[in-house]
């Protein structure tokens, strides 16, 4: 990408924890980038495209869950000799109540080979923990990963929390890890701190500055700013 992205274009920022009726439904891009990064559960930060590797059910060889522009791509197979009546793709924001988003019905794995599944979830819950879950039919479930989606509209930007009181972090749109340069100004416009990044959000160390309301501009290497915008510091 030579030059940086429309600040209006919708945008979608991932924070990793732990789907048409057609064969399609089930389809990931041949495009989608590599997850660069596998972890069992739980926590991990700040990649376009993202996976979390869920504990195995006995059913499963494998299930793990990516997301790349905003859709969430789950993959999993039935272990060779396993079959169950029927999966259902659940997803939750409060890892307490689940709702079916997806299903693949029929009788599911193969005696003979371990087999695959994927199913595409086009509308995750924006700036939510999205959890997700299979039913593996007469079964149980299975184990539960989760993404929390940041979704950043016309201001190019999201920030978190604002008002930021000792760390704040600056999320934007970075899908090519541009080298991009963040620079905070005081009311009166002095420049107080510049700092450069190829990720896709700036982490600021708000407790260094004194309390009071900050102007903020994003901009890509050798480009006027993109992104502008303001960060109340308690």
């Amino acid at each position: 990408m030579a030059k940086p992205r429309n600040a209006a274009r919708p945008f979608i920022f991932v924070r990793l924890y732990t789907p048409k009726t057609t064969a399609d439904k089930y389809q990931t891009p041949t495009n989608m980038p590599r997850a660069p990064k596998i972890l069992a559960l739980l926590l991990l930060l700040s990649q376009t495209a993202t996976l979390a590797v869920a504990q195995k059910h006995p059913l499963l060889g494998t299930f793990s869950v990516s997301e790349y522009e905003g859709a969430v791509y789950l993959r999993w197979s039935i272990v060779a000799g396993s079959t169950c009546n029927g999966i259902g793709i659940h997803r939750s924001t409060d890892s307490a109540t689940y709702t079916e988003v997806g299903r693949i019905d029929g009788v599911c794995g193969s005696a003979d080979v371990e087999k695959p599944y994927e199913f595409t979830d086009n509308n995750p819950v924006k700036n939510k923990v999205n959890s997700y879950r299979l039913a593996l039919g007469g079964q149980g479930f299975s184990e539960t990963v989760s993404v929390e989606i940041f979704g950043i509209g016309s201001t190019g930007y999201q920030i978190r929390p604002n008002p930021a009181s000792g760390k704040a972090t600056i999320y934007f749109a970075n899908n090519t890890r541009l080298r991009h340069r963040l620079s905070l100004y005081a009311l009166a416009g002095a420049l107080v701190f510049a700092t450069t990044t190829q990720e896709d959000f700036f982490d600021l160390d708000t407790g260094a500055f004194p309390s009071g309301m900050y102007f903020f501009e994003i901009s890509a290497a050798g480009n006027a700013p993109s992104i502008a915008g303001k960060i109340m510091v308690r």
